[in-house]
């Protein structure tokens, strides 16, 4: 069984003792945006996570799902723990109470999602995907599809998906063939979607998927494409199943990782009888789509944190009980725990950091989402720091969270390539998540050329300004000098791309950036909480408090020099990684 552990100090201190909730409590119409409800959430989802979703974690993995004669098998424990799952209410906490949801803040699920993830990752992208589909359908969707699916989805009765990929069209969506032409009030659909994450399960009567479908004479490319919700199951105006649909499991995908999630090909219209209902406008279907990625790429950043941060813990676990070897400063050979060789702490240290620094990020994006929606004065800058981070959390949680559980491999030694331990799986499942939801690579061209080329830099001048003035007022010296020259280094890296006339050299640099300026915006918002815990340091709780100005000291001087010496890199220019083609 995995124990799934847990750093329940810091959650704590980033949901309750870093601006966030004081902020909701002043700006979110909700009653309930307050300390006492997220403390009975979190504490309500931590009890559940660890007894009834941890312990699948590893079963599950060993099992996987099955397909047979048509139908998806899986693992056992998987029905139960999703029955138990639906009565804590959480997938539709932040949904409008008009549909049976809680209305409550986007920050409020940001400890929700991290626990989940950490605990089954599996489990947790049936929620994540449901959750996403029935936000979409309440922002585009028609008052009859509203009325009919909505309350349904977000109490988990039913659940949906995102189909977009195709086996010829992956990151380029615009080469989709799947066909909708209009039939009587809706439209029947015809084509084949891949990669579809709970794409066919027996937990739900029904499953509305959200298809991405071409009309008849639509343009050519991303921009002829419309949004469709599919149900699974035909449904009457009530809401009530009527029949099958002609939606179909083809197979499942036998992956590295996730492998309690079915990963499903699906066919729509086989027999000429799926019907789907259009969503929002024509032609808009990718534009929409991208509200539903864009969330779930925070969401996908949090679920690489979270298994970086568990198997950061597996690690620190396995350090402080391994007895073996000496230090040199031993006075004769006694044996030590191995978290007191230098090399073992170098490694746990650099793992706390990037955990440490990636929740201050992520918990900062999901609070922004809130003050982008009511801040009572400054919602449009706010939602310019959501555009704006996005790419770069959906990126740090990812890469980072894959390095940190290569990290905590290293540190368990040959036991940690071993089954019988919690972290080589942690580092499979961790790995798709720099692969979907739209590939790192294509977050970085985003990054770039929309959210700062786009808007000519204004978003983020706005932000380097922000982290400017926040170090006027820090007094650790090497946190202040590193951050102010890494915000140098972003600007001149920009430059470059703004001026160089050179679109392949963008391209080619563009990840790079993101990486760059993912470690940047982690230090900057870890040094904002270091300088939280400088205030409370004589207060109470020192050991923690010192802790984390000490993670932050230690990121500043030995993590984000690493993101200057890449800006700088670039602002050389250098073309020699361009001059091989790769080519037959």
């Amino acid at each position: 069984m995995t124990q799934y552990r847990v750093d329940e100090r810091d959650l704590y201190f980033n949901m309750f003792e870093c601006p966030g909730v004081d902020l909701l409590v002043e700006n979110h119409p909700s009653p309930d945006a307050g300390e006492d409800t997220l403390r009975m959430i979190y504490e309500q989802s931590l009890a559940f996570c660890q007894q009834v979703l941890a312990p699948l974690h590893h079963t599950s993995d060993r099992e996987s799902c099955q397909f047979n004669n048509g139908e998806v098998t899986l693992p056992n424990g998987i029905a139960e723990a999703w029955s138990a799952y639906k009565e804590l209410g959480l997938i539709g906490m932040l949904a409008p109470t008009e549909f049976g949801g809680s209305e409550l803040p986007h920050f409020f699920g940001a400890p929700v999602v991290e626990l989940e993830c950490g605990s089954f990752v599996s489990f947790s992208m049936l929620p994540l995907l449901t959750r996403g589909a029935a936000n979409l359908i309440e922002t585009f969707g028609p008052d009859t599809l509203k009325h009919k699916f909505l309350e349904k989805m977000y109490s988990g009765e039913w659940s949906g998906t995102m189909c977009l990929t195709e086996p010829h069209a992956g990151t380029d969506v615009g080469a989709s063939t799947t066909k909708a032409v209009p039939h009587g009030d809706g439209y029947l659909i015809t084509g084949t979607k891949i990669f579809i994450t709970w794409g066919d399960h027996p937990l739900s009567e029904n499953i509305i998927h959200l298809v991405l479908a071409r009309l008849p004479d639509a343009p050519k490319g991303s921009r002829g494409l419309s949004l469709f919700a599919v149900p699974k199951n035909r449904v009457d105006d009530s809401g009530n199943i009527t029949g099958t649909n002609d939606v179909a499991c083809g197979n499942i995908e036998h992956k590295m990782g996730i492998k309690a999630s079915p990963t499903c090909v699906m066919n729509f219209g086989t027999n000429n009888a799926c019907l789907g209902y259009l969503v929002g406008e024509p032609n808009q279907g990718l534009a929409q789509m991208f509200q539903m990625m864009n969330s779930a790429r925070i969401e996908v950043g949090v679920q690489g944190l979270a298994q970086g941060a568990a198997a950061y813990l597996a690690a620190l676990d396995y350090a402080q009980n391994r007895v073996q070897g000496s230090t040199k400063t031993d006075q004769g050979y006694r044996g030590v725990k191995i978290a007191e060789h230098p090399d073992v702490r170098r490694m746990l240290f650099t793992m706390k950091a990037l955990v440490e620094g990636g929740r201050a990020l992520l918990y900062h994006l999901t609070l922004y989402e809130d003050l982008a929606h009511h801040h009572k004065t400054d919602a449009a800058r706010y939602q310019g720091y959501v555009d704006l981070l996005t790419p770069i959390c959906k990126s740090y949680g990812s890469d980072q969270g894959f390095r940190i559980t290569e990290m905590a491999i290293q540190t368990h030694g040959g036991y940690g390539y071993c089954q019988e331990y919690s972290v080589e799986q942690y580092m499979r499942d961790v790995k798709i998540t720099s692969i979907y939801e739209g590939t790192n690579g294509v977050q970085a061209m985003d990054l770039v050329f929309r959210k700062i080329l786009g808007d000519q830099g204004k978003t983020l001048q706005t932000w380097l300004k922000e982290i400017r003035e926040f170090c006027g007022s820090q007094p650790v010296g090497v946190i202040k000098d590193r951050l102010l020259e890494a915000t140098k280094a972003t600007e001149e890296a920009v430059k470059v791309f703004a001026t160089c006339n050179q679109m392949d050299l963008v391209q080619y640099y563009a990840t790079d950036f993101q990486e760059a300026m993912s470690l940047l915006a982690s230090a900057y918002y870890l040094a904002r909480q270091a300088k939280v815990a400088s205030e409370k340091l004589a207060t109470s709780d020192e050991r923690f408090y010192g802790e984390k100005i000490k993670t932050c000291q230690f990121f500043a001087a030995q993590i984000l020099p690493k993101a200057i010496h890449t800006l700088n890199h670039i602002q050389a220019a250098d073309r020699s990684g361009l001059e091989l083609a790769f080519l037959d």
